[in-house]
């Protein structure tokens, strides 16, 4: 499984299902997960867990209360989350104009791009990223050479609560 790191090696821990086609435009449904670095594996959040991801087309917003995570992949401790992204029907992944880029509060507003080497073999996507209220984050896409850019932009809901490191 590749991963993709953004920020300093961050993609991989959550679930999202999004997409654009170059004619179609339309995002497809999010869905929020968690990811396991061990053995690189993603598992999609349940009905139950205390947080959520809504979706308003490119607008991601994080709602409930978002765990505290340890250190992954070079992402320094704090409020990770995982989004999956999966390419639209009928789009094949890859290609010289396939890429990915992200933002996030540690890169100082920077944009960090990965080639076509970033999806997964099924063509997928999967971010790691921290959040928090002050920065929203984003993650543009390009599927390949025949779609067109998308930019997906995540945010914290302001009812949403950040859960603190376990105190010692």
């Amino acid at each position: 499984m590749k991963i993709i790191k953004t920020f300093a090696l961050m993609l991989v821990f959550g679930m999202t299902t999004a997409g654009l086609v170059a004619c179609g435009n339309t995002a497809e449904k999010a869905t929020l997960g968690t990811y396991n670095s061990s053995n690189q594996t993603f598992t999609a959040l349940t009905s139950d867990a205390e947080y959520s991801l809504t979706q308003d087309g490119y607008n991601l917003v994080l709602k409930g209360t978002i765990p505290y995570s340890e250190s992954v992949l070079g992402i320094e401790a704090g409020n990770i989350v995982a989004i999956r992204f999966t390419a639209p029907s009928g789009v094949t992944v890859g290609g010289d104009e396939a890429y990915v880029k992200t933002t996030n509060r540690q890169d100082e507003g920077g944009w960090n791009e990965y080639d076509e080497t970033a999806f997964e073999e099924d063509g997928s996507l999967v971010w790691v990223t921290s959040v928090s209220k002050e920065n929203d984050v984003q993650v543009k896409i390009k599927w390949n050479a025949n779609t067109a850019e998308v930019t997906y932009t995540l945010s914290v809901d302001d009812s949403a609560t950040l859960s603190q490191a376990p105190q010692a």
